[in-house]
């Protein structure tokens, strides 16, 4: 595995990867909110059993990548967490800015990504985990080859955003709630994505 995850820019067709930076910080503090009512109930804690007993350290700076765009703005992010060097895995983080999600840049980006994080960076599985309900999100990892691999649910306690579930209007969303008496559990998907079937998948694309 390379010792230096950050030592190349990556160029795409409508998007470019590079080392995140300290100023990018107060750039991405600035993005718009997203409009999308649920929004709030993407990112519900994650009970996590991870713990790295090999004792080394790593850095989250040195695992996260901004996406600019053309005009090097920056419009995204990517981070691994959870990274263990043993069994090379990680757990993908990432977040586009309102202005730029359906557009396919976020496809774009992670596509891009994933040939040098199988590639030059050595790792052989990436898991990550996303609400069901999400459901441009699930798209987008479907259509990059992750695969399902089971269900947990999480608290969202008495978040006011609940209440949208009682307006008829999201009704189709219901299914991915289980509200009870004194909090609510939304469902998030587990799905991971292997070294080799991201390769097959990518020979099967170029033939």
């Amino acid at each position: 595995m390379s010792h230096d995850p950050q030592a190349r820019v990556l160029y795409g067709r409508r998007v470019i990867l590079r080392p995140w930076q300290r100023g990018d910080n107060l750039a991405q503090e600035l993005w718009p909110r997203y409009h999308e009512p649920f929004s709030a109930l993407w990112n519900l804690a994650r009970i996590s059993l991870y713990d790295d007993l090999s004792g080394r350290s790593w850095s989250s700076q040195r695992y996260t990548w901004a996406i600019d765009n053309l005009q090097h703005r920056l419009i995204g992010r990517i981070s691994l967490r959870e990274v263990d060097t043993d069994e090379r895995t990680t757990r993908l983080g990432i977040s586009l800015s309102q202005a730029y999600v359906s557009q396919g840049l976020g496809t774009e980006a992670l596509s891009l990504f994933l040939d040098y994080y199988f590639g030059a960076l050595g790792f052989t599985y990436m898991y990550l985990d996303v609400a069901a309900f999400n459901r441009r999100a699930v798209r987008c990892y479907e259509q990059l080859g992750f695969q399902y691999l089971e269900s947990e649910w999480r608290s969202a306690g008495r978040d006011p955003t609940l209440r949208l579930l009682d307006d008829p209007r999201y009704a189709d969303l219901l299914p991915f709630f289980r509200r009870q008496r004194f909090e609510t559990l939304v469902e998030f998907y587990e799905m991971r994505l292997s070294c080799e079937q991201w390769q097959a998948r990518h020979h099967t694309t170029l033939h």
